[in-house]
């Protein structure tokens, strides 16, 4: 009974904080299973990762669809083209060793967190019409259900080409893509924060269900269901309320939650997978 509360408490913060900041929680969620679960292969991890983070952004996305901040359009091409990609990285995780994988993950994610550290470049007001950098770029015009206006030029194609390798490394490392798709959705993309942290669950659930679904298939699911039933609870909860929190906070704070939370992790993962591998 305490394992099945404890986890899901744990379910709850990753729920919170992985909605929040739009990365879907897993970010949080598998270095924390690779810390307590050092003994299971790291497709394992993996699967079970994004079992949760898949459940995390269905309730995420629900609330976001409510909250009207979803560019649906752009999560579903995104997420189609992502797709055969996703399969392939469930398949090369079960091909690397703990310690590499451990220390791949840490590095991916710092510089992530040092790139964030640059500041995000402001998104492109379209209320004045298209300019000469703009033109070629896709317009979006979208009310949230609060009645505020987000009108901006993107780079549309851009994300296109992205969203493959995205799709391969998000499903390769079980982080469900959040700590990927939001941050070049701001700095790459140029899309508003609030509308890419909302289209991020959407494009996470795309993505994580494929993944989950290869991973079923290729057996990977069936060890840990005594960890994910209570995570999957705790997540749905968390993730409406995660929801609620990030419409009132700033910008500017959402990305530094997200920095110093990957910072805390990366340094972790970092850590442990230099002791596994000297070991």
């Amino acid at each position: 009974m305490i394992f099945f509360l404890e986890f899901l408490l744990f379910g709850l913060g990753v729920g919170i904080f992985g909605t929040m900041v739009g990365a879907g929680g897993g970010f949080i969620l598998t270095p924390i299973l690779l810390l307590l679960f050092p003994d299971r292969p790291s497709e394992i991890i993996t699967a079970t990762s994004l079992s949760v983070v898949a459940i995390n952004a269905l309730s995420g996305s629900t609330a976001y669809y409510r909250l009207g901040r979803i560019d649906i359009k752009t999560s579903l091409i995104y997420g189609l083209v992502a797709s055969p990609w996703v399969i392939l990285g469930t398949f090369v995780t079960s091909q690397v060793g703990r310690g590499p994988f451990d220390l791949l993950l840490g590095l991916g994610l710092m510089a992530l967190c040092i790139s964030l550290f640059q500041g995000s470049p402001p998104p492109v007001d379209a209320s004045a019409g298209a300019g000469p950098e703009t033109r070629s770029w896709t317009e979006r015009c979208i009310v949230d259900s609060d009645g505020k206006t987000y009108h901006y030029f993107f780079r549309f194609k851009l994300g296109i080409a992205i969203s493959t390798a995205l799709g391969f490394f998000a499903s390769f490392f079980g982080i469900g893509g959040g700590p990927l798709y939001v941050p070049l959705m701001i700095r790459a993309l140029r899309i508003p924060v609030h509308i890419a942290v909302a289209t991020s669950q959407s494009l996470i659930l795309i993505t994580d269900s494929t993944a989950v679904l290869s991973h079923y298939l290729q057996g990977n699911l069936r060890t840990m269901g005594d960890v994910i039933l209570p995570l999957a609870i705790g997540v749905v909860g968390g993730a409406q309320a995660g929801a609620v929190i990030s419409g009132k906070l700033r910008s500017i704070t959402l990305t530094r939650i997200f920095v110093v939370l990957l910072a805390l992790i990366s340094m972790r993962l970092l850590f442990q997978g230099f002791v596994a591998a000297i070991n």
